[in-house]
């Protein structure tokens, strides 16, 4: 994820309206569909705004049957269970939780500053969101929202988290009802924080299926990693740096990556700050690291 923080001055450190490197890119895959990760590649281009957020694999719904909401956000598009998907998902009402993730982002200064010599020592940060999921009795949903913190990408990253969360454990999703905000408490070290990108996908993801199946989150853990409906973990940038934002809370000891992103200097740094680095390739190899348990249908 980018963690955005207005201007500010203090005696150590001037920060100012930060964007951090990890940039959001389109990206064309050889089946012909689109997705968006914070990495880029040879089939890659850097999204140039919200415009350019609709992906073939998730498209845009254009006519939602959802009645008005607080915050709501984009589902992609993505449909609810034909008849014949229907006899095999639950709908069977689960217990309301709230789960608190950790969100590992990278922070910078502006172009305009870096050119005349500032720079930040430490370029990771870390924001603890609280993800609260429950039933939606009427089955008109999903019912997806976001606080005031959650930028665009972020968003539309939730929503196909919701969705592939409901696939993986075998829900209807049309009676979930997931809120993301970030209390003020337990929020980021700056004031007015924004977060943005798609890197923590994989952990909402992880964090509603938790809920729908009563299974607890470990409370040391952080994570990551893009999500898609075939419940691939995919790359993110910035491990340098987020590995930094995990250690800056103390009861973090393991950092969840995407396969194949694992480097000697990457573990090198892990090992000086007391993370593990751990590579993950789909969602019920990060859910089983993440709660000690198996991903498994719903009741």
């Amino acid at each position: 994820m980018r963690a955005l923080v207005p201007a500010a001055v203090s005696a150590a450190l001037l920060f100012a309206g930060q964007n951090g490197h990890a940039a959001l890119w389109r990206c064309a895959l050889p089946d012909g569909t689109t997705v968006f990760q914070d990495g880029g590649g040879p089939t890659c281009r850097k999204v140039g705004g919200s415009s350019e957020l609709q992906s073939t694999r998730f498209p845009r719904k254009e006519n939602s049957a959802e009645g008005p909401q607080p915050d709501p956000i984009s589902t992609g598009g993505m449909s609810a269970p034909n008849q014949t998907e229907k006899r095999n998902v639950s709908s069977r009402p689960f217990q309301a939780a709230s789960r608190v993730v950790p969100a590992v982002s990278v922070r910078d200064l502006p172009f305009e500053w870096r050119a005349k010599g500032w720079n930040l020592p430490n370029k990771g940060d870390i924001q603890l969101l609280q993800v609260d999921v429950s039933q939606l009795a009427e089955g008109n949903g999903p019912a997806v929202s976001a606080d005031h913190h959650f930028m665009s990408e972020a968003r539309l990253t939730l929503g196909a988290a919701v969705f592939a969360a409901a696939k993986a454990v075998r829900y209807d999703p049309r009676f979930l009802k997931v809120h993301v905000t970030m209390p003020m408490a337990a929020g980021s070290f700056h004031t007015g924080v924004r977060v943005d990108g798609p890197s923590a996908g994989g952990f909402w993801a992880v964090a509603v299926a938790s809920v729908i199946l009563g299974d607890e989150l470990r409370q040391d853990l952080c994570f990551s990693g893009t999500i898609d409906l075939d419940l691939a973990i995919g790359p993110v940038e910035g491990l340098e740096h987020k590995i930094e934002g995990c250690r800056l809370l103390r009861q973090f000891h393991e950092l969840m990556i995407p396969w194949g992103q694992k480097t000697f200097a990457l573990m090198d740094k892990g090992m000086a700050r007391a993370i593990k680095v751990t590579e993950v390739s789909t969602l019920a190899e990060a859910y089983e690291i993440a709660t000690g348990r198996p991903l498994r249908p719903a009741p």
